[in-house]
């Protein structure tokens, strides 16, 4: 998902450790709010049953936002009510302005909205009394100014909305909003639009109904009466129980309906239907991302592609000294717990999947969703139903690193009407040997059909013997990235999302450059030393160094043409233009991201010849990553060319003569 990666998530409420057999307790509300979207004030009467599990001597025990006035008394974060011995309801009355944040910077805070625009509250804003590890089922009724709408998880009842399955956070929203809906086979899809728009809203209810019944037929039934696409106040792309907030830009580009939309409405199985049990990790992303986000791409022909890049980020932005077991990731804050809690969890799963096999995994799914369905789970609980043994948990679920991967020797001798090949591969990382089942792919010179065999290797260093048919034209190990391990460069792509890796960077600016692109460079780079004080900037009649990280500012870098020559890709410059794949664009017109590789270096070279261009397409950088090469209108930021270099050199393929003696 390069274009969402930085919005798309899940606001899934981790919550906290719990024995499984431990049942939480739920609490039940009958919410009646009235918000003055002119002051920002919320006022509230709830009708709460109390389960005895809540009572604490006697006593209900429960928070709010300390901005509300609870009966009339002082704002207080806590509160301890008593209760006599038979009371099972208590109503509270409250009331409080809420401060709006009206850029909803996600990462760092709660985000809050209830002003002329629209309402949107959760649970992290405390708008609804939460008490200890408590669940909630909830009526909810909304006085609206005239021409709103309300919306909230579960579905329509009356004028309000109602939920009687446990839910682990309460939202409400409320806006002008155009309403769309269609009934389907397993639920109803709506459609909340700003604006009108009746061709946009059948694209939502369509492709909703699409993958509500592909998921349900896959895992189960779909837990909720709707779901509903809401165009967000924000430019966001955030999952909720039955619902989505797509930001107004997100939800009309063009490749959404078919990428992270689905992603989002995976989430009501995992995460909003099945809840995290953090204390062993969070699982429910790495399992979204792999049965939405992967399993599209592989429907698509493209999913070696996504797992080739989901490892390239793990070895660009992971190493020893940041990385750490999935057990201890909780949610997605930086490329590198982007790497690990979506990457390599993802790729956990797709390796069990091949280690069980399709028809087991998938009844394992099946089983956890329906045995946990509103409750929380581990990812223990979730790899039992997957029946994962122990070594697999120790090696991929509870510990760091990644193998890497090697041909050491390889002999090929005639055996009797076959071959003999005797084939050594190293383990090449540091510490111990990972147990892998390596995919050996081997195509014939003459028409016998292409093998799979699989490696079981458990030494750092191991030797196989396979007894083949025929004369080998090729041999190939794990060519489809089915297995987690950090690639060798040489089979990846360069790409620019290197520009924002782990490795030392060097930043080279050009003698020749113009006083306004000086500036702009120059500026650009102030910015960077503040976050990074130790990256290092030279001019281009330098030495540049041998490690690192090179990034080229300008075209007209003096060291260009020999990093072109040796990085040999379909790429030249001119002063006034380039040529990228055949294709010439004028440089004043086009701004240029470019990743190369020369030997073991990596390279990138940014050019631009203004500083709004410039500006432009740094803002459009960090969600191109995976690219080698990116051009951008210089006018508009508009991307109009982008792509990845062909890998042809890859170390784990073995290339046999066509003609023996």
């Amino acid at each position: 998902m390069p274009i969402l990666k930085h919005l798309v998530v899940l606001l899934v409420w981790l919550l906290p450790a719990l024995s499984v057999a431990d049942a939480l307790p739920v609490l039940h509300h009958n919410l009646r709010v009235t918000p003055d979207i002119k002051t920002g004030r919320l006022q509230v009467e709830d009708t709460l049953q109390v389960p005895d599990s809540l009572r604490v001597n006697g006593a209900f025990e429960f928070t709010l936002n300390p901005a509300f006035k609870l009966n009339s008394a002082q704002g207080a974060s806590r509160y301890s009510i008593p209760l006599l011995p038979e009371q099972r309801e208590i109503t509270l009355k409250y009331s409080g302005k809420l401060a709006s944040t009206p850029d909803c910077a996600w990462l760092t805070q709660a985000c809050v909205l209830l002003n002329e625009t629209g309402i949107y509250l959760d649970g992290a804003s405390q708008w609804y009394a939460q008490s200890a590890n408590a669940l909630h089922t909830f009526e909810l009724h909304t006085t609206l100014p005239e021409g709103w709408v309300s919306l909230s998880q579960g579905k329509q009842s009356g004028d309000g909305w109602a939920e009687n399955q446990p839910q682990d956070s309460l939202y409400l929203l409320a806006g002008k909003f155009h309403v769309y809906q269609q009934p389907g086979k397993h639920a109803t899809a709506m459609v909340y639009l700003q604006e009108a728009d009746e061709a946009l809203a059948q694209r939502y209810l369509q492709a909703s109904q699409q993958y509500l019944d592909e998921y349900s037929d896959l895992l189960g039934a779909y837990p909720y009466a709707k779901f509903a696409t809401v165009e967000s106040f924000w430019e966001t792309g955030w999952g909720m129980p039955s619902f989505t907030l797509l930001g107004s830009r997100v939800m009309r580009l063009p490749f959404i309906l078919h990428s992270s939309f689905p992603h989002e409405i995976l989430h009501n199985w995992w995460g909003n239907g099945v809840y995290v049990d953090a204390s062993q990790g969070n699982w429910s992303e790495g399992l979204t991302a792999y049965l939405a986000d992967q399993r599209i791409k592989q429907q698509m022909g493209e999913g070696t592609e996504y797992r080739r890049s989901t490892l390239q980020k793990y070895a660009t932005f992971v190493g020893s000294q940041n990385d750490f077991p999935l057990t201890n990731f909780r949610s997605r804050h930086d490329e590198t717990t982007q790497a690990i809690g979506y990457g390599k969890s993802l790729m956990l799963f797709h390796m069990l999947r091949q280690q069980v096999g399709e028809a087991a995994f998938f009844k394992g799914l099946k089983a956890f969703y329906q045995e946990y369905r509103f409750r929380p789970a581990t990812f223990g609980n979730l790899l039992d139903s997957l029946h994962a043994d122990q070594a697999f948990r120790q090696v991929w679920l509870e510990s760091t690193g990644a193998p890497r991967l090697s041909i050491q020797s390889h002999t090929l001798t005639p055996q009797g009407t076959g071959y003999r090949l005797q084939l050594t591969l190293q383990q090449t990382q540091s510490g111990r040997a990972y147990p892998l089942a390596i995919p050996a792919h081997i195509r014939f010179a003459d028409k016998h059909p292409a093998q799979v065999e699989t490696l079981s290797m458990t030494q750092a260093t191991q030797t196989f013997e396979l007894s083949l048919p025929a004369a080998p034209a090729q041999l190939a190990l794990d060519p489809d990235f089915d297995l987690f391990r950090l690639p060798d460069a040489a089979e990846m792509p360069a790409t620019i999302g290197v520009l924002y890796g782990k490795e030392t960077k060097t930043y080279v600016l050009s003698r020749k450059t113009d006083e306004a692109m000086q500036v702009a460079w120059e500026s650009w780079l102030d910015a960077l030393k503040a976050r990074d004080p130790t990256l290092r900037v030279q001019y281009d009649d330098a030495p540049l160094p041998d490690t690192g990280t090179v990034i080229l500012l300008g075209g007209d870098s003096a060291a260009l043409q020999g990093l072109l020559e040796r990085a040999k890709q379909p790429f030249n410059m001119t002063d006034a233009a380039f040529t990228l794949n055949s294709v010439n664009y004028t440089c004043g017109l086009h701004t240029l991201a470019l990743g190369l590789r020369a030997g073991q270096q990596n390279i990138v070279l940014l050019d631009a010849s203004s500083p709004d261009g410039l500006d432009k397409m740094l803002a459009k950088l960090p969600h191109y990553g995976k690219y080698s090469y990116l051009v951008f209108n210089s006018a508009t930021g508009e991307n109009v060319a982008k792509g990845q270099w062909e890998v042809t050199d890859s170390p784990l393929v073995v290339d046999f003569p066509t003609h023996r003696p």
